[in-house]
């Protein structure tokens, strides 16, 4: 099977290459970064494809006879996997309204799907929580005249408010414009977005951008797996798949501190390069050379949370995406997954998720 896109996404391409690997079968990637250079016929048996912005190129793939899966959502009877934009949206205006913004504004750049279910569920999520919502369309294909006209929209409104929009990019050029006009951030405007790109621009905006986290590697493994089965002849249990968020990274435009902290950022890089070792507060301080006591204390100060809490949510996260791909029983999960016991692990889950592993197993299988 080959690999297709015009929009590099990494974890996607780890995903496919995850499940080919596992199967025996053959990836061939050469053009997941620049799609436009694949060749005029197929040389494999399937595609996937992931096809944002080349009529031409994906024209090319539409004429293929042969089995296909798309990540991008259009209407056009192809097998696909795609993350759930509508849930992407709810989740941003429900951050939004849970850290404190009175209103949100809910911005749409485009026509595409992407904004268009995105600014559907932020619509959504207000209506059905009695929360004030404006709508702000702007279809010009101009960028600086897009951002121009959103930001003397944004002026117009009442602040504070929390603003939802799908992309980091247009986002970065309206907090440059708002520093310029003095719309502080997240004073003034707080500010959600989709990750979703590999130039790192939430991270790198003026006011680094809180973001959704897309469940990018299940679904590169998951369209890898649904074009192998076509491949066979296999039956599907559906032609359409969409992904639930995997959560949200949190950062300074919401009013989230950056870890400058140095102490916190070396416990926090022991925890996510180690949390599936059975390690507890003690290997952490022992490890990274500091007091139990002053990890604790400078961890409680910058992220209001323990060390161990953030161990635990490290490994349910991790438990989460396993449980999702259904290959190993709860009672492996648990224990490759750093818990000292299955039963330990279903009571922290509980706790985390407000169900049991596996009756969130069951949801996700149905799905």
């Amino acid at each position: 099977m080959s690999l297709i896109l015009d929009f590099f996404n990494s974890e996607v391409l780890a995903g496919a290459q995850a499940y080919a690997a596992a199967e025996g079968v053959r990836l061939d990637a050469r053009w997941s970064v620049r799609g436009d250079w694949s060749p005029n016929r197929p040389l494999s048996d399937g595609v996937i494809y992931g096809i944002v912005d080349n009529d031409l190129l994906e024209k090319r793939i539409a004429s293929w006879e042969l089995p296909k899966v798309s990540l991008v959502g259009r209407d056009d009877g192809a097998h696909q996997i795609l993350p759930d934009y509508e849930a992407c949206g709810m989740l941003a205006a429900k951050e939004l309204t849970s850290n404190g913004a009175p209103m949100l504004l809910n911005i749409i750049s485009s026509k595409n799907v992407l904004d268009q279910t995105f600014a559907k569920g932020v619509s959504s999520f207000a209506a059905n929580s009695g929360i004030e919502c404006r709508t702000i369309e702007c279809y010009t294909p101009d960028f600086e005249e897009k951002a121009e006209w959103l930001v003397s929209q944004i002026q117009d409104s009442q602040l504070p408010a929390g603003l939802c929009m799908a992309h980091a990019g247009l986002a970065y050029t309206l907090q440059e414009l708002f520093l310029e006009k003095g719309i502080r951030v997240p004073e003034d405007v707080t500010m959600i977005v989709i990750e979703k790109d590999v130039q790192n621009t939430t991270t790198l905006a003026p006011i680094p951008l809180t973001a959704i986290e897309l469940d990018e590697w299940h679904r590169g493994y998951l369209a890898a797996e649904m074009v192998n089965r076509l491949i066979l002849n296999e039956p599907l249990p559906q032609k359409r798949v969409l992904l639930q968020p995997k959560g949200i990274t949190r950062r300074a435009s919401t009013g989230h501190p950056d870890i400058k902290d140095q102490v916190v950022a070396k416990v926090l890089k022991y925890l996510r390069q180690n949390h599936l070792d059975r390690i507890g507060v003690a290997d952490v301080a022992a490890q990274v050379g500091f007091s139990r006591r002053v990890i604790e204390k400078r961890f409680r100060e910058v992220l209001n949370r323990g060390v161990h809490e953030e161990l635990t949510r490290l490994r349910i996260e991790e438990a989460k995406r396993r449980i999702a791909r259904a290959e190993d029983s709860i009672t492996s999960i648990a224990e490759s997954c750093g818990f000292s016991s299955v039963h330990y692990f279903s009571a922290a889950f509980k706790r985390a998720e407000g169900i049991a592993p596996k009756a969130y197993q069951r949801q996700r299988s149905a799905r």
